[in-house]
């Protein structure tokens, strides 16, 4: 069974210093089924990584990519409509294109485990798509 990733946590399983970044290196290694990054993350995971890291853990990333670490799989022209249309429907929440695009791909996909950081955005999402969202949030 797959499971999509969002940027949050694809950012704390390189950044030692994150709280998340235990429980999302522990998820990720004992995962079995594909990690499927959508390809919208990717400028995001990359700014941050560049923003608070630096170059060598852009370099971290980028390896994962190349070596199939994830399976990045991309918004198709036709899940745009979605995309705004999920923003419309949880306007409240000021989700932005990225969340909105996770949502549209994992209900294209059939994907309902969404491995985040981000609790905030997507616990609503979860109760109306019906999501699993891991890992359980770090002791606080």
């Amino acid at each position: 069974m797959a499971l999509l990733l969002d940027t949050g946590i694809v950012y704390a399983y390189y950044d030692a210093s994150d709280r998340w970044h235990e429980v999302a290196v522990q998820l990720l290694a004992r995962e079995a089924g594909k990690l499927v990054l959508p390809g919208p993350a990717i400028p995001e995971v990359d700014h941050l990584l560049g923003v608070r890291l630096g170059r060598e853990a852009r370099r971290a990333f980028y390896q994962g990519l190349i070596t199939g670490s994830y399976l990045v799989v991309e918004l198709p022209q036709d899940a745009i409509a979605r995309v705004a249309a999920i923003d419309r429907q949880f306007a409240d929440l000021d989700l932005g294109f990225v969340d909105c695009a996770i949502a549209a791909l994992a209900e294209a996909r059939g994907v309902s485990r969404i491995a985040t950081a981000d609790r905030r955005h997507f616990e609503p999402l979860a109760r109306v798509f019906g999501w699993e969202l891991l890992p359980a949030p770090p002791p606080a």
